[in-house]
């Protein structure tokens, strides 16, 4: 899932034919119709003979559901479908299915049909209900429980969409393919001895993941080294870490990046406080940017660990028996800091409670953009063969009231990507307001509104073409292989084996200085990957150049946090979330902030 949305629904929800006001009916024959012409999940007819009725069942329910949801928009077409029995529909339903799969123009199984159906259905509920074939309902359990099996290893194609795969980050610590002396920049060329110039990057990883105890072939060329190497590696558990960076950020200021809440989450925050002895620090940076939320649970556990005992957290009101609950903060407050709290439009969800919690209760301050405004509840249903269900069973409310959710009504497409305008992510005009404990204004319907609004640095031109033709990673490979005479410094071994310091972080990092014969070097390699610039272009954006340079060479030397540490010293909002440090603290003390922090919200 990237962001708040699924990147599959994503793509299919682009080309939807239908409008959300179409009778019940005709939105699951529209998705059964329109099944035939974009997607096929591969289910055998045999198989499908077991699995039929349970869908058919399944699809019954849920139009029932859709009925309840939609019936004041119909129209009366609409609801006479409305109004048959399961029994009708489901004679409409079969009818529909024979007379597509003998005389459509192409050859189509009933399980793509009844997939599309059933996503059909939930497509007209809201953007977050959800079903999952197997290999996603799979790939959501992993995401969910934490760990995977495999070498522990991220890896990209090297040009385009598909072929050979890069190692793009070191190996994790105690993974498979670390203790084998795998490392950023390597690039997988076979696997089990068969080229993979025409696979997938879905291809590649499902070939090095598999059962723990088992084994994959790799071939690998490496930068530095004239003959590719060989390695045969067992496959183990492989942890999912959704607390990746903690560290000082300056001296005595903490900070913690957290990418997704899953069953680890507040064990993970909790080990990453105690190594940063967050007793012993001044102020602390919480960034939940780009974090698109998870398990409720621990949304409530991170909270905890921020709020005195008793405090409420979020509450949950639906139409089922059971889901009006109000979730408090289970223990004692075990930070006692002032904290930042980052956000922005990709915060959606669990991160929406927390930092929702922490402002209503003036226990922290919200720096960045108007998050993304989720504020719908997703219970997971297991379907029948390994298939599942997402469907919204309830509304969350922030502890001051606040229903954060944005507005669904227009295009799903439009509201998944969220393309409202940062610079105005603080406008509060027609929307809900609430006070917090201390009596400061804050705002429902529409997101977490941060109470001080920094929009996130846009790339300029020639830094957006940089990027996009991924120079820096390369760049850095060339110099860490020694290709560079000028940066001898920046080289690491290129034994087939690596040492057991290589990807660690020593205590003092050496002074890597990006120098003017490496930037000469740089503009040479720009050149010769036929990327056109001007020396206005280098001079006007050295500072950017050199930040990422130093950013890509420390994550293949010395581990992903010291070349995301390099990073952050160009981030505006982790900047702007220094600055405002102060303020966190007035917070904390007072419950107040100062009028010119005021100023820059609204």
């Amino acid at each position: 899932m990237r962001g708040p949305a699924l990147a599959e629904e994503a793509r299919g929800w682009s080309r939807l034919s239908y409008a959300d006001q179409l009778p019940v009916l005709a939105t699951v024959a529209n998705g059964m119709l329109y099944s035939c012409g974009w997607e096929y999940y591969g289910w055998s007819q045999s198989y499908m003979k077991q699995r039929f009725p349970v869908l058919i069942i399944a699809i019954v329910v849920l139009t029932s559901l859709t009925g309840g949801l939609l019936g004041g928009n119909a129209d009366p077409k609409s609801a006479s479908a409305g109004a048959m029995s399961p029994n009708e529909f489901l004679t409409n339903f079969t009818e529909a299915l024979d007379v597509i799969q003998k005389t459509y123009v192409d050859k189509v199984g009933p399980d793509k049909l009844v997939y599309s159906a059933i996503k059909g259905m939930l497509r007209a509920l809201d953007p977050h209900s959800s079903f999952f074939d197997p290999k996603e309902f799979a790939r959501l359990r992993e995401d969910q429980h934490s760990k995977y099996y495999g070498l522990g290893i991220r890896v990209r194609p090297l040009l385009r969409d598909q072929g050979r795969h890069v190692i793009v980050d070191p190996p994790a610590i105690g993974t498979p393919a670390e203790r084998k002396g795998l490392r950023a920049g390597d690039v997988i060329t076979r696997i089990e001895g068969e080229p993979i110039d025409d696979w997938t990057s879905d291809d590649v990883v499902s070939h090095l993941k598999g059962p723990k105890g088992t084994s994959v072939n790799i071939t690998i060329e490496r930068p530095g080294v004239r003959d590719p190497l060989q390695f045969k590696i067992e496959r183990d558990e492989i942890p999912l870490v959704t607390v990746p960076y903690a560290f000082e950020i300056k001296p005595g200021i903490g900070y913690i990046k957290i990418d997704r809440f899953s069953e680890s989450t507040s064990d993970e925050l909790d080990k990453k406080l105690k190594a940063l002895d967050s007793d012993n620090l001044s102020s602390l940076i919480l960034d939940l940017r780009d974090n698109p939320g998870g398990l409720l649970n621990q949304a409530i556990e991170v909270s905890d660990l921020f709020l005195p005992r008793g405090e409420l957290v979020v509450s949950t009101k639906g139409r089922a028996e059971g889901s009006a609950k109000a979730y408090q903060a289970p223990s004692r407050e075990k930070v006692q800091i002032p904290l930042i709290v980052l956000i922005n439009r990709h915060s959606a969800s669990a991160s929406e409670i927390v930092a929702g919690a922490l402002q209503d209760h003036d226990r922290a301050l919200i720096v960045g953009e108007t998050s993304f405004g989720k504020g719908l509840v997703q219970s997971i249903f297991n379907l029948d063969e390994e298939t599942g269900m997402a469907l919204t069973t309830a509304k969350y409310y922030t502890p001051s009231g606040r229903l954060i959710q944005r507005d669904y009504s227009g295009s799903n497409l439009e509201y998944l990507m969220n393309t409202t305008d940062a610079t105005a992510s603080g406008q509060t005009l027609n929307r809900e307001t609430r006070e917090t404990d201390k009596g400061r204004k804050v705002y429902g319907g529409g997101g977490i509104t941060p109470d001080v609004i920094e929009p996130a640095r846009e790339l300029n031109r020639f830094e957006a073409l940089l990027a996009s033709k991924d120079v820096f990673f390369q760049y850095a490979r060339r110099l860490t292989s020694g290709e560079v005479p000028a940066a001898s410094n920046f080289q690491i071994p290129v034994n087939n084996e690596v040492s057991a310091n290589v990807g660690k972080a020593p205590k003092s990092l050496p002074n890597l200085e990006i120098t003017n014969a490496i930037l000469e070097d740089f503009k040479k390699y720009l050149t010769e990957r036929r990327v056109e610039f001007t020396e206005e272009d280098i001079s006007n954006n050295v500072d950017f150049i050199k930040r990422r340079i130093r950013q890509e060479v420390y994550t293949s030397s010395f581990g992903l946090q010291e070349g995301f540490k390099a990073a952050v010293q160009g981030d505006s909002q982790v900047l702007k979330a220094l600055e405002m440090l102060p303020e966190a603290k007035q917070l904390m003390i007072s419950g107040k902030v100062s009028p010119a922090a005021q100023n820059q919200t609204r």
